[in-house]
């Protein structure tokens, strides 16, 4: 009886495992040549690190050491069996929560396999190329899904993933390139809203396109809530009371969602500090952000900046594209039919996103157009609400002005398309436009760093026994980042932050206490905290926000308490003298 009971559940295993591989093989026929298509783009974006990606990353050092070390962290925890959230080795005396900054930590745990056999520095590099394909190859199946074109689903996924807001993030910041679930949101979403009778999957699907949204990015789930929520009120604006019945479904299924998202961030709850209206002002966008291209584009990019230049390129880069606008207007006023309905919800929620992203009152030409008495914007009321007033930067909302005008573009393409004569001149027009995009949306190159252990790193790690040590200046983020991803390969106790506007307390202390080093507040703090080895980074004393390197040398040399013990490559390490 035990053996012909067991052999239904065997071969039921057995029809289950040849159905999913049977689903494999169909998806990989459909789409092997889309993916082929957004990793080829997607290995051009990452071009200047493809000869070294296991030692160098994209652009100047900045966030990406931070997000670096996050990625090396989080692989070593998980390979430890420890939490990937907490360092216990930094922000010594105390634990780091990795938390204190935004990041896409599912990401991260994702490559960690990746990460374990090349090294950090892949695995950091491989999360970039991994969200450049996986952006675009969302939006394509999106648009395949509601017109059967997959010339216009290619366009639409490839202006999403080449757009200069998204290509210049990839040299520094790891969270706001993870652009892939802003698709699969507004999907799930629509999904859920035109057809809520369906059952109670498109509400698992929501709510899981949700979590995945805040797993990668907590600014971009309070972004998809905010522009969600007015993409649900277009949707439904005829017969609004039709909100009612499913309205509070969605929403609840979409707060579990964000919740599951949000909870490892409650542990830094404290740390985190609001911005004030003057600081968040500054990153309000400028309109003529969404239709100039940018001043890094290689080849018109000096041009662009001899007309209008743009102090703040890494945050209010917001070019849509003139191929896209061509395209966006040719896709409303020919969206088939039965797609009318999308191309207004869409066109209304990419000005949502475009009055956002406008911050808390309208700026031309980086200057505010009222200095003293603004006409405050949505924005600012906003910020009013809990935990909002921790977000800096509101030109981020233009994601969504991008994402919703590379849709209406892809409907503009498939109607071009759709209009020619024969297969010849479909795919003469096809490549016509990629190669007009990939022209207009070039991504600039700005360069690389090399990552790896430094110097000091190789001679901590040498030094036997646990001990904490402190690099100086505290104030300088390079400083901070730089010694973080070191301890990567050291391990060794040190004070750190994960962001400087939301330091935890104990890292506070520290900074107030050494800022003057090497004062006697500073030495006794040094001391308090057994700190053995003080690594002064000389060149980072610059005489801005302190002494130069010569003035700072000669107070030390007159301190008995203190003994030089090394020089690394620049780094000075000093001891107490017994």
């Amino acid at each position: 009886m035990e053996i012909t009971g067991r052999l239904p559940r065997a071969s039921q295993l057995r029809g289950w495992i040849g159905a999913a591989w049977t689903a494999v093989i169909c998806w990989l026929r459909r789409d092997t040549l889309p993916l082929l298509f957004f990793g080829s783009i997607a290995l051009l974006a990452m071009s200047p690190v493809l000869a070294s990606p296991r030692t160098h990353i994209l652009g100047l050092p900045g966030d990406n050491l931070q997000y670096a070390y996050i990625t090396g962290w989080v692989a070593q925890a998980l390979r430890m069996g420890m939490s990937p959230l907490v360092d216990p080795r930094l922000n010594y005396p105390d634990d780091l929560l990795l938390t204190g900054t935004d990041a896409p930590f599912l990401s991260v745990i994702l490559a960690a396999p990746a990460t374990w056999a090349l090294g950090p520095v892949f695995g950091y590099n491989l999360i970039i190329c991994a969200s450049h394909i996986l952006t675009g190859y969302f939006t394509y199946l999106w648009l395949l899904a509601l017109t059967g074109s997959r010339a216009g689903a290619i366009i639409a996924g490839l202006l999403f993933m080449l757009a200069p807001y998204r290509t210049i993030r990839s040299y520094g910041q790891l969270n706001l390139i993870s652009t892939q679930a802003i698709p699969l949101f507004f999907w799930a979403l629509h999904h859920a809203l035109a057809q809520p009778q369906r059952g109670e999957l498109r509400l698992w699907l929501v709510g899981g396109a949700t979590l995945l949204v805040g797993l990668l990015s907590q600014y971009y789930l309070i972004i998809c809530l905010t522009t969600g929520m007015a993409y649900a009120l277009l949707l439904s604006w005829r017969q609004p009371l039709s909100l009612l019945v499913p309205g509070w479904r969605i929403a609840f299924s979409v707060g579990i969602g964000a919740l599951l998202s949000a909870l490892p961030y409650l542990a830094s709850f404290s740390t985190y500090a609001a911005y004030g209206v003057a600081r968040t002002r500054l990153w309000s966008a400028d309109p003529l952000n969404f239709l100039l291209p940018p001043t890094t584009h290689p080849l018109w990019g000096q041009l662009v900046a001899t007309v209008r230049s743009e102090a703040y390129i890494g945050e209010k880069t917001l070019y849509v594209g003139l191929v896209a606008l061509v395209l966006a207007g040719l896709g409303y006023w020919h969206a088939p039919v039965q797609l009318r309905q999308h191309r207004s919800v869409w066109l209304g929620t990419a000005l949502v996103g475009f009055v956002f992203a406008l911050g808390t009152d309208l700026w031309l030409h980086n200057a505010p157009l009222s200095r003293d008495a603004p006409f405050w914007l949505p924005a600012y009321y906003l910020a009013q609400l809990p935990l909002l007033g921790s977000m800096r930067v509101w030109a981020r909302f233009g994601i969504i002005t991008i994402f919703f005008i590379a849709l209406l573009a892809g409907l503009g393409a498939t109607w071009l398309i759709a209009r020619q004569p024969s297969r010849m001149r479909q795919l003469a027009v096809l490549g016509l436009l990629v190669g007009l995009i990939s022209l207009d949306l070039l991504p600039a190159n700005l360069g690389t760093t090399a990552l790896g252990p430094r110097a000091i790193d190789t001679w901590l790690a040498a030094q036997p026994d646990d001990f904490a040590v402190a690099f100086l200046p505290p104030e300088n983020d390079l400083v901070n980042y730089r010694a973080m991803f070191g301890s990567l390969y050291h391990g060794k106790h040190l004070p750190a932050f994960m962001h400087s506007r939301h330091m935890p307390s104990s890292y506070r202390r520290y900074m107030h206490a050494t800022r003057d080093f090497p004062s006697a507040a500073a030495l006794h703090e040094l001391q308090t905290l057994h700190i053995r080895y003080i690594i002064l980074d000389t060149q980072a004393y610059t005489g801005w926000r302190g002494p130069t390197w010569a003035a700072l040398a000669e107070q030390i040399e007159q301190e008995p308490r203190l003994r030089f013990v090394t020089e690394r490559d620049g780094y000075v390490v000093l001891e107490f003298a017994e």
